[in-house]
């Protein structure tokens, strides 16, 4: 079995039940493209993926407002990492690029991002939390979240691996 090239462990911020996962904010070059966190929330709703992307934004929309130490563990790997859908309640792979070795966290309503080192390259990204049933129940702090990198040769579009059945 195959191992990730390079982990790391964080405690990211949802705020609004969102977190923003980005590594050139849109809206660095063009101040228009802001409304990519509304046109990314729009994306999750209205596919049912509860992770929408747009201009380079993936927006996790998860059943809580707010959890300021949300586990987070990014893994980046050599080659698609066999699935454990199972593990998990929510599941979905996106395109994500990275420039400058840094990706950031942020939680929706402003405040700064959280940023850990991944090398520059273009990404499939699987999204994946978990604990949700928990969190319906309003019992916080028991959802985790995990993003997975590998290398991408072409653009595809998002696939929904897993639906967390409380939507």
């Amino acid at each position: 079995m195959s191992e990730p090239t390079n982990v790391t462990n964080l405690d990211i911020e949802i705020n609004h039940g969102q977190v923003y996962i980005y590594s050139d904010p849109p809206w660095r070059v063009d101040p228009a493209q802001a409304e990519a966190v509304l046109r990314a929330l729009d994306d999750a709703q209205n596919s049912g993926r509860y992770v929408g992307v747009a201009a380079g934004l993936v927006d996790l929309v998860v059943p809580t407002n707010w959890n300021f130490n949300a586990p987070m563990r990014v893994e980046v790997w050599a080659s698609e990492p066999t699935p454990d859908h199972d593990d998990w309640d929510n599941v979905v792979d996106v395109d994500l690029s990275i420039v400058d070795d840094t990706l950031h966290f942020e939680g929706s309503g402003g405040r700064p991002a959280i940023k850990c080192t991944v090398p520059t390259g273009d990404y499939r990204a699987r999204v994946a939390g978990r604990g949700y049933d928990e969190l319906k129940d309003r019992v916080e702090g028991m959802d985790s979240y995990r993003l997975q990198l590998w290398p991408r040769l072409v653009d595809a579009p998002p696939t929904l691996h897993r639906r967390w059945a409380g939507w």
